[in-house]
Protein backbone atom coordinates (compact mmCIF):
# COMPACT_ATOMS: atom_id res chain seq x y z
CA UNK A 1 0.00 0.00 0.00
CA UNK A 2 2.78 2.42 0.95
CA UNK A 3 4.51 1.59 -2.33
CA UNK A 4 1.36 2.45 -4.32
CA UNK A 5 0.95 5.74 -2.47
CA UNK A 6 4.60 6.63 -3.11
CA UNK A 7 4.22 5.69 -6.78
CA UNK A 8 1.08 7.82 -7.05
CA UNK A 9 2.87 10.78 -5.50
CA UNK A 10 5.79 10.36 -7.91
CA UNK A 11 3.43 10.20 -10.88
CA UNK A 12 1.51 13.26 -9.71
CA UNK A 13 4.75 15.19 -9.25
CA UNK A 14 5.98 14.11 -12.67
CA UNK A 15 2.67 15.17 -14.26
CA UNK A 16 2.70 18.51 -12.45
CA UNK A 17 6.29 19.18 -13.51
CA UNK A 18 5.52 18.28 -17.12
CA UNK A 19 2.39 20.45 -17.06
CA UNK A 20 4.31 23.45 -15.69
CA UNK A 21 7.17 23.08 -18.16
CA UNK A 22 4.72 22.52 -21.01
CA UNK A 23 2.77 25.63 -19.98
CA UNK A 24 5.94 27.69 -19.79
CA UNK A 25 7.12 26.52 -23.19
CA UNK A 26 3.72 27.18 -24.77
CA UNK A 27 3.68 30.68 -23.28
CA UNK A 28 7.03 31.61 -24.82
CA UNK A 29 6.37 29.74 -28.06
CA UNK A 30 2.93 30.74 -29.33
CA UNK A 31 1.51 33.55 -27.18
CA UNK A 32 1.79 36.95 -28.82
CA UNK A 33 4.78 39.03 -27.75
CA UNK A 34 4.25 42.61 -26.58
CA UNK A 35 7.21 43.63 -28.69
CA UNK A 36 9.36 41.77 -31.23
CA UNK A 37 11.69 39.34 -29.53
CA UNK A 38 14.72 37.43 -30.72
CA UNK A 39 14.75 35.05 -27.75
CA UNK A 40 14.33 32.06 -30.06
CA UNK A 41 16.70 33.34 -32.73
CA UNK A 42 20.45 33.61 -32.08
CA UNK A 43 22.15 36.86 -33.03
CA UNK A 44 24.07 35.56 -36.02
CA UNK A 45 26.05 38.77 -36.45
CA UNK A 46 27.71 38.31 -33.04
CA UNK A 47 29.23 35.09 -34.34
CA UNK A 48 30.90 36.85 -37.26
CA UNK A 49 34.37 38.33 -37.38
CA UNK A 50 34.59 42.12 -37.35
CA UNK A 51 35.23 42.39 -41.09
CA UNK A 52 32.23 40.17 -41.78
CA UNK A 53 30.03 42.33 -39.56
CA UNK A 54 31.08 45.43 -41.46
CA UNK A 55 30.32 43.79 -44.80
CA UNK A 56 26.93 42.61 -43.54
CA UNK A 57 26.22 46.05 -42.11
CA UNK A 58 26.88 47.62 -45.53
CA UNK A 59 24.69 45.01 -47.25
CA UNK A 60 21.87 45.62 -44.79
CA UNK A 61 22.15 49.38 -45.25
CA UNK A 62 21.68 48.96 -49.01
CA UNK A 63 18.63 46.75 -48.52
CA UNK A 64 17.18 49.20 -45.98
CA UNK A 65 17.63 52.01 -48.50
CA UNK A 66 15.62 50.05 -51.07
CA UNK A 67 12.86 49.59 -48.51
CA UNK A 68 12.83 53.29 -47.64
CA UNK A 69 12.55 54.25 -51.30
CA UNK A 70 9.63 51.86 -51.79
CA UNK A 71 7.75 53.29 -48.80
CA UNK A 72 8.51 56.85 -49.86
CA UNK A 73 7.69 56.59 -53.56
CA UNK A 74 4.95 53.94 -53.82
CA UNK A 75 1.33 54.05 -52.71
CA UNK A 76 0.56 51.72 -49.78
CA UNK A 77 -3.13 50.80 -49.72
CA UNK A 78 -3.18 49.18 -46.21
CA UNK A 79 -5.83 46.50 -46.90
CA UNK A 80 -7.60 44.50 -44.17
CA UNK A 81 -9.36 41.14 -44.11
CA UNK A 82 -11.37 39.28 -41.47
CA UNK A 83 -10.71 35.63 -40.64
CA UNK A 84 -13.38 33.00 -39.84
CA UNK A 85 -12.35 33.31 -36.16
CA UNK A 86 -13.06 37.06 -36.31
CA UNK A 87 -9.52 38.42 -36.37
CA UNK A 88 -8.67 41.47 -38.44
CA UNK A 89 -5.47 40.98 -40.40
CA UNK A 90 -3.64 43.96 -41.87
CA UNK A 91 -1.12 44.33 -44.66
CA UNK A 92 0.77 46.71 -46.90
CA UNK A 93 -0.08 46.55 -50.59
CA UNK A 94 2.00 48.16 -53.31
CA UNK A 95 0.13 47.97 -56.63
CA UNK A 96 1.62 47.68 -60.09
CA UNK A 97 0.06 47.53 -63.54
CA UNK A 98 0.78 43.91 -64.47
CA UNK A 99 -0.96 40.65 -63.60
CA UNK A 100 1.83 39.34 -61.37
CA UNK A 101 1.46 39.45 -57.59
CA UNK A 102 3.86 38.52 -54.81
CA UNK A 103 2.81 37.75 -51.23
CA UNK A 104 5.76 38.09 -48.84
CA UNK A 105 5.45 36.48 -45.39
CA UNK A 106 7.58 37.47 -42.40
CA UNK A 107 8.99 35.29 -39.64
CA UNK A 108 8.37 34.50 -35.99
CA UNK A 109 7.75 37.56 -33.75
CA UNK A 110 8.48 39.85 -36.72
CA UNK A 111 6.27 42.06 -38.83
CA UNK A 112 5.79 43.11 -42.42
CA UNK A 113 8.42 45.82 -41.94
CA UNK A 114 11.20 43.22 -42.16
CA UNK A 115 10.02 42.19 -45.64
CA UNK A 116 10.17 45.63 -47.23
CA UNK A 117 13.57 45.17 -48.89
CA UNK A 118 12.20 42.09 -50.65
CA UNK A 119 9.01 43.99 -51.49
CA UNK A 120 11.11 46.71 -53.14
CA UNK A 121 12.87 44.17 -55.36
CA UNK A 122 9.66 42.43 -56.42
CA UNK A 123 7.99 45.78 -57.08
CA UNK A 124 10.94 46.79 -59.29
CA UNK A 125 10.35 43.56 -61.22
CA UNK A 126 6.81 44.69 -62.01
CA UNK A 127 4.95 42.82 -59.28
CA UNK A 128 2.09 44.10 -57.21
CA UNK A 129 3.28 43.23 -53.72
CA UNK A 130 1.21 42.27 -50.69
CA UNK A 131 3.04 42.14 -47.35
CA UNK A 132 0.78 40.98 -44.51
CA UNK A 133 1.29 41.01 -40.77
CA UNK A 134 0.62 37.46 -39.62
CA UNK A 135 -1.98 36.84 -36.93
CA UNK A 136 -0.65 37.80 -33.48
CA UNK A 137 2.06 39.90 -35.13
CA UNK A 138 2.50 43.54 -36.05
CA UNK A 139 -0.79 45.39 -36.58
CA UNK A 140 -2.87 42.22 -37.03
CA UNK A 141 -5.16 40.88 -34.32
CA UNK A 142 -4.66 37.65 -32.42
CA UNK A 143 -3.27 36.21 -29.20
CA UNK A 144 -1.87 32.90 -30.43
CA UNK A 145 0.89 32.54 -33.03
CA UNK A 146 -0.08 30.15 -35.81
CA UNK A 147 3.48 28.89 -36.55
CA UNK A 148 2.55 28.69 -40.23
CA UNK A 149 -0.33 26.25 -39.84
CA UNK A 150 -3.07 28.79 -39.12
CA UNK A 151 -1.24 31.30 -41.29
CA UNK A 152 -1.48 29.11 -44.40
CA UNK A 153 -5.26 29.54 -44.30
CA UNK A 154 -4.86 33.28 -43.76
CA UNK A 155 -2.69 33.36 -46.90
CA UNK A 156 -5.61 31.68 -48.67
CA UNK A 157 -7.82 34.60 -47.59
CA UNK A 158 -5.28 37.10 -48.91
CA UNK A 159 -5.21 35.19 -52.21
CA UNK A 160 -9.01 35.53 -52.35
CA UNK A 161 -8.61 39.27 -51.73
CA UNK A 162 -6.19 39.52 -54.66
CA UNK A 163 -8.38 37.46 -56.98
CA UNK A 164 -11.38 39.68 -56.27
CA UNK A 165 -9.30 42.52 -57.71
CA UNK A 166 -8.16 40.48 -60.71
CA UNK A 167 -9.13 36.89 -61.57
CA UNK A 168 -6.32 36.43 -64.09
CA UNK A 169 -3.41 36.73 -61.69
CA UNK A 170 -0.13 34.88 -61.38
CA UNK A 171 0.93 34.73 -57.74
CA UNK A 172 4.32 34.05 -56.16
CA UNK A 173 4.60 33.25 -52.44
CA UNK A 174 7.81 33.96 -50.54
CA UNK A 175 8.33 33.48 -46.82
CA UNK A 176 11.20 33.67 -44.34
CA UNK A 177 11.61 31.31 -41.36
CA UNK A 178 8.09 30.83 -39.96
CA UNK A 179 7.01 32.58 -43.15
CA UNK A 180 8.92 29.95 -45.12
CA UNK A 181 7.00 27.24 -43.31
CA UNK A 182 3.80 29.18 -43.99
CA UNK A 183 4.30 29.29 -47.76
CA UNK A 184 5.31 25.61 -47.90
CA UNK A 185 2.19 24.69 -45.95
CA UNK A 186 0.13 26.95 -48.20
CA UNK A 187 1.61 25.23 -51.26
CA UNK A 188 -0.02 22.00 -50.09
CA UNK A 189 -3.43 23.67 -50.30
CA UNK A 190 -2.91 24.24 -54.04
CA UNK A 191 -4.55 27.67 -54.00
CA UNK A 192 -5.70 28.81 -57.42
CA UNK A 193 -3.43 31.40 -59.00
CA UNK A 194 -0.24 30.41 -57.13
CA UNK A 195 2.42 29.58 -59.73
CA UNK A 196 5.64 29.55 -57.69
CA UNK A 197 6.75 29.37 -54.06
CA UNK A 198 10.04 30.47 -52.47
CA UNK A 199 10.91 29.10 -49.04
CA UNK A 200 13.66 30.95 -47.19
CA UNK A 201 14.83 28.88 -44.16
CA UNK A 202 11.48 27.37 -43.23
CA UNK A 203 11.27 24.39 -40.85
CA UNK A 204 10.07 20.85 -41.50
CA UNK A 205 7.27 20.93 -38.91
CA UNK A 206 6.20 22.78 -35.80
CA UNK A 207 6.91 19.68 -33.72
CA UNK A 208 10.45 19.45 -35.10
CA UNK A 209 11.35 23.10 -34.49
CA UNK A 210 9.91 23.01 -30.96
CA UNK A 211 11.81 19.80 -30.20
CA UNK A 212 15.03 21.34 -31.53
CA UNK A 213 14.60 24.42 -29.37
CA UNK A 214 13.83 22.40 -26.26
CA UNK A 215 17.13 20.59 -26.78
CA UNK A 216 19.20 23.61 -27.82
CA UNK A 217 17.93 26.26 -25.42
CA UNK A 218 16.75 24.28 -22.40
CA UNK A 219 18.51 20.90 -22.74
CA UNK A 220 15.17 19.15 -22.32
CA UNK A 221 13.73 16.13 -24.17
CA UNK A 222 10.73 16.45 -26.44
CA UNK A 223 8.89 13.67 -24.58
CA UNK A 224 6.81 14.15 -22.51
CA UNK A 225 6.97 17.96 -22.52
CA UNK A 226 5.86 18.47 -26.10
CA UNK A 227 2.98 16.04 -25.68
CA UNK A 228 1.65 18.22 -22.87
CA UNK A 229 2.36 21.34 -24.89
CA UNK A 230 0.58 19.74 -27.86
CA UNK A 231 -2.59 19.21 -25.85
CA UNK A 232 -2.57 22.76 -24.49
CA UNK A 233 -1.93 24.39 -27.87
CA UNK A 234 -4.72 22.35 -29.40
CA UNK A 235 -7.14 23.47 -26.69
CA UNK A 236 -6.12 27.13 -26.66
CA UNK A 237 -4.93 27.90 -30.19
CA UNK A 238 -6.94 25.32 -32.11
CA UNK A 239 -4.24 23.41 -33.98
CA UNK A 240 -2.11 20.31 -33.60
CA UNK A 241 1.67 20.86 -33.66
CA UNK A 242 2.18 17.33 -35.02
CA UNK A 243 -0.26 17.94 -37.87
CA UNK A 244 1.42 21.27 -38.68
CA UNK A 245 3.98 19.84 -41.09
CA UNK A 246 5.69 21.44 -44.06
CA UNK A 247 6.84 18.01 -45.17
CA UNK A 248 3.34 16.56 -45.37
CA UNK A 249 2.06 19.61 -47.24
CA UNK A 250 4.94 19.51 -49.72
CA UNK A 251 3.93 15.98 -50.67
CA UNK A 252 0.57 17.35 -51.86
CA UNK A 253 1.75 20.07 -54.24
CA UNK A 254 3.01 20.29 -57.81
CA UNK A 255 3.74 24.03 -57.78
CA UNK A 256 7.41 24.87 -58.47
CA UNK A 257 9.32 25.60 -55.25
CA UNK A 258 12.72 27.17 -54.64
CA UNK A 259 14.26 26.24 -51.28
CA UNK A 260 16.83 28.69 -49.85
CA UNK A 261 18.82 28.17 -46.66
CA UNK A 262 22.01 29.37 -44.99
CA UNK A 263 24.81 26.88 -44.51
CA UNK A 264 25.40 28.20 -40.97
CA UNK A 265 21.79 28.37 -39.77
CA UNK A 266 21.86 27.51 -36.06
CA UNK A 267 18.14 28.05 -35.47
CA UNK A 268 16.30 26.25 -38.26
CA UNK A 269 19.11 23.77 -38.80
CA UNK A 270 20.28 23.37 -42.38
CA UNK A 271 19.40 19.65 -42.44
CA UNK A 272 15.73 20.69 -42.50
CA UNK A 273 15.94 22.23 -45.97
CA UNK A 274 17.14 18.91 -47.41
CA UNK A 275 14.23 17.09 -45.78
CA UNK A 276 11.81 19.64 -47.21
CA UNK A 277 13.42 19.42 -50.63
CA UNK A 278 13.21 15.61 -50.64
CA UNK A 279 9.58 15.71 -49.48
CA UNK A 280 8.52 17.56 -52.63
CA UNK A 281 8.22 14.61 -54.96
CA UNK A 282 5.99 16.14 -57.65
CA UNK A 283 6.66 19.14 -59.88
CA UNK A 284 9.72 21.32 -60.33
CA UNK A 285 12.02 22.25 -57.47
CA UNK A 286 15.38 23.88 -56.92
CA UNK A 287 17.65 24.62 -53.97
CA UNK A 288 20.17 27.28 -52.97
CA UNK A 289 22.46 27.00 -49.94
CA UNK A 290 24.07 30.36 -49.20
CA UNK A 291 27.55 29.82 -47.78
CA UNK A 292 28.22 31.27 -44.30
CA UNK A 293 24.66 32.60 -43.94
CA UNK A 294 23.01 32.23 -40.56
CA UNK A 295 19.29 32.13 -39.85
CA UNK A 296 17.29 34.41 -42.17
CA UNK A 297 20.58 35.95 -43.30
CA UNK A 298 20.86 34.64 -46.88
CA UNK A 299 19.58 37.87 -48.42
CA UNK A 300 22.00 39.99 -46.37
CA UNK A 301 24.96 37.61 -46.58
CA UNK A 302 24.93 37.48 -50.38
CA UNK A 303 22.18 39.62 -51.98
CA UNK A 304 23.58 39.16 -55.49
CA UNK A 305 23.42 35.36 -55.24
CA UNK A 306 20.09 35.45 -53.40
CA UNK A 307 18.21 37.63 -55.88
CA UNK A 308 20.06 36.21 -58.85
CA UNK A 309 18.79 32.74 -58.01
CA UNK A 310 15.23 33.98 -57.43
CA UNK A 311 15.32 35.86 -60.71
CA UNK A 312 16.55 32.81 -62.59
CA UNK A 313 13.94 30.59 -60.92
CA UNK A 314 11.01 32.88 -61.71
CA UNK A 315 12.20 33.41 -65.29
CA UNK A 316 11.83 29.67 -65.98
CA UNK A 317 8.07 30.02 -65.62
CA UNK A 318 7.60 33.34 -67.39
CA UNK A 319 7.17 35.16 -64.09
CA UNK A 320 9.76 37.83 -64.89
Amino acid sequence: MEFLIALLIILMCAFASTYLIGSFFMSIAIIRKKKPSDSFVPDEEKEKKEKDRERIKASKALLDKRAEELLKNTEDLHPEITTPDFLTLRASFFPNDRDRYAILVHGYTGSRKEMMSKAAVFHSWGYSVLVPDNRAHGESDGKYIGMGWLDKDDIGLWIDWIRKRNQDVRIVLLGVSMGGATVMMAAGENFEGVEAVIDDCGYTSVWDIFADELRSLYHLPAFPILEMCRVMIRLKAGYDIKEASSINQLKRTTVPILFIHGSDDNFVKTYMVYKNYDAKANGDKDILIVKAAGHAMAEIENPKQYYGKIEEFLSRYGLL
